[in-house]
């Protein structure tokens, strides 16, 4: 930092700036190297904006001006953890004397100012200069426009809402399309078995009920059932999966139109249960 470069912006800048811009360019200069004509700080500080005489807005339409204009280039753009760098170009030399000011009016003693000047008594000749009874021209910085990403309760909405959001915990406490993760198919198997007083655990997840599916369409849920009932009558089961290789086993379902066996009819004797003869002398021989 140093007077160089301020009194090289004041006495080379070129003459199609306007007051605007080159203010703006002075007070980049202060903050910039001399050597390397590049910025230290950010442009967005309230020194800049103060000694430039400039709102954030109009301080970046005046940035743009200037690059436009060629005497200011930006170098990198503003990051999480870095400031955004301008570097202001080399101007031509100096004005020299016996060349007269490309101005119509140049500004001298005897010559009043183009423009009204700024004094209490006179307005900014800005339409809507940065004054306490004008806000920020950025919609988004004015106090009375509410922004529409915040609800009226002040909480922003997060674009991904996480698991703990209020929005994402109430949608996670509802049950899913499929009731419980439980595929509609495999309703009628899981209500079967469970109804049959056998509460076992379904660690089954996505994917992992296509096997279930697959031999409920090949051998029926009544046959399944049956063989749950009869292999949790044996042994104590708590996962479901203790019946895939048994239900793995079972046959097919038969073809449609198949006829089922005749069944021989039954006599009216009945069956009589045994009885022990009432001679015991029977038993003589070891029988």
């Amino acid at each position: 930092m140093g007077i160089r470069l301020i009194v090289e912006v004041l006495t080379s800048a070129p003459l199609a700036l306007t007051h605007r811009e080159k203010l703006l360019l002075v007070v980049l200069a202060e903050d910039a190297n001399d050597e390397t004509r590049v910025t230290w700080n950010s442009v967005e500080r309230p020194e800049v904006l103060r000694g430039a005489k400039l709102s954030r807005s109009q301080l970046y339409a005046v940035l743009k001006s200037l690059t436009a204009k060629g005497v200011l280039a930006k170098l990198t753009a503003g990051q999480k953890n870095g400031t955004a760098k301008y570097q202001i170009s080399k101007f031509p030399g100096p004005q020299c004397q016996g060349f007269p000011d490309t101005e119509t009016t140049p500004q001298r003693p005897e010559n009043a100012d183009t423009e009204a000047p700024q004094s209490p008594g006179i307005p900014d000749t800005d339409a809507n200069g940065q004054r306490p009874g004008n806000a920020d021209t950025d919609a988004s910085q004015c106090q009375e426009i509410r922004d529409v990403s915040v609800p009226e309760s002040g909480t922003p909405t997060p674009l991904n809402p996480s698991t703990t959001t209020p929005l994402a915990s109430k949608q996670e406490s509802q049950p899913d399309a499929l009731g419980h993760g439980i595929p509609e198919a495999a309703r009628p198997l899981v209500d079967g078995i469970t109804a049959a007083g056998i509460y076992v655990r379904w660690p089954f997840k996505g994917n992992s009920w296509f096997p279930v599916l697959a031999l409920i369409q090949k051998s029926g849920v009544p046959a399944m059932v049956d063989h749950a009932v009869k292999a949790a009558s044996r042994t104590s089961v708590e996962s479901a999966n203790y019946f895939l290789k048994g239900w793995g086993e079972l046959p097919p379902t038969p073809a449609p139109g198949t006829e089922r066996p005749r069944l021989h009819a039954v006599g009216s004797q009945r069956h009589k249960p045994f009885e022990p003869p009432a001679d015991t002398s029977v038993y003589a021989n070891g029988f």
